[in-house]
């Protein structure tokens, strides 16, 4: 399973973004979340590589008040990759979140202290079925 996201948590989202965009040419737009987030195309979608999303620290308390950068894997069932975080030794600091019109989402730690996130798709998640 190879990663197909990655979120940057930063200090100021608005300096950030003003930054990637003059460096690399990466747009942004608003995502709805409770919270102020972005999705990044890095670039066009000829291209190889993934897109990402951006927040404050403030909205991440995973970040530990730092900036911080995640990578997420999308898995077929997360439940199940979720048992065999535990079972290897690994934690799950963010349980199955609903990330509407996307999936279900989870940050896990493994042993050695490296966070990572999971996500199972699903257009219906959070929806009341």
């Amino acid at each position: 399973m190879k990663p197909t996201y990655f979120d940057f948590t930063v200090p100021d989202v608005s300096q950030a973004k003003t930054f990637f965009e003059r460096v690399l040419g990466w747009r942004f737009e608003k995502f709805d979340m409770p919270y102020e987030y972005y999705r990044i195309q890095a670039g066009s979608e000829a291209e190889p590589g993934i897109d990402g999303g951006i927040a404050a620290v403030k909205d991440a308390p995973l970040s530990g008040g730092t900036p911080l950068t995640l990578v997420t894997v999308p898995v077929p069932d997360l439940g199940e990759v979720l048992a065999r975080v535990v079972a290897a030794g690994g934690t799950v600091v963010e349980p199955r979140t609903p990330i509407p019109g996307i999936g279900w989402y989870a940050t896990c730690i493994e042993p050695g202290g490296l966070k990572f996130g999971v996500i199972q798709a699903d257009p219906l998640a959070g929806q009341a079925r």
